[in-house]
């Protein structure tokens, strides 16, 4: 038995970590969308790749779930993992991963049903989305708290760097309007063409006189 602990320690925490990244990444793509700073493409695709995010974010919580219910050392019940505050080991840093995970099920939820939901469905993706922002913070309160690695160089550093990119990206979402940054790509090619547009027309005038 106690050959295993290593390993299931290992696929506990990696899967962990995975999961946070990997939501993390779903929520900058996020706001990276609002705010258009991405370059030019198929919003199709760029909506794709947020949903697939988001459904690799759940698919890896469930793994971490699966093997924290199978490690031995834990002994935890589905009602340990799935009830905030009924387990004995760190009843806090656990109740804030569970309430993390239930927030991320109605973005996705929301996700699939929206073209059913008709002129309502925007409104509601929208205020969906919202959850999204409490799931994070709860998350990394989990990924610090239940972590026995959490606090080591490596994983604070990227805790501190995934914190401050979405932080300027929740500034920009707030302050930058929507849309600023794809004006700013297209105005300058047109002020270009205006002033070319501009000189031709002095150079005409220069010959003609």
């Amino acid at each position: 038995m106690s050959s295993n602990l290593p390993w299931m320690w290992f696929a506990r925490r990696a899967s962990g970590i995975t999961a946070w990244t990997l939501l993390s990444a779903t929520i900058m793509w996020g706001l990276l969308l609002r705010t258009r700073i991405l370059p030019a493409g198929s919003p199709v695709r760029l909506m794709n790749m947020h949903k697939y995010l988001g459904i690799l974010a759940l698919l890896t919580l469930t793994v971490h779930l699966v093997t924290v219910l199978l490690d031995p050392t834990l002994g935890f019940t589905w009602a340990n993992v799935l009830i905030p505050f009924t387990a004995t080991w760190k009843p806090l840093a656990l109740a804030t991963g569970i309430i993390a995970a239930y927030l991320m099920v109605p973005v996705q939820v929301v996700a699939r049903l929206r073209a059913r939901m008709g002129k309502s469905g925007a409104r509601w993706f929208n205020r969906s989305h919202l959850i999204a922002y409490a799931a994070w913070p709860l998350a990394t309160a989990h990924y610090v708290m239940a972590g026995t690695d959490a606090l080591v160089p490596a994983s604070i550093m990227l805790i501190s760097s995934v914190t401050l990119v979405i932080v300027l990206l929740l500034t920009a979402r707030g302050w930058v309007p929507r849309g600023y940054f794809t004006k700013r790509g297209t105005a300058r090619p047109v002020s270009a063409v205006k002033v070319d547009a501009e000189k031709k027309e002095l150079v005409g005038a220069g010959s003609g006189n």
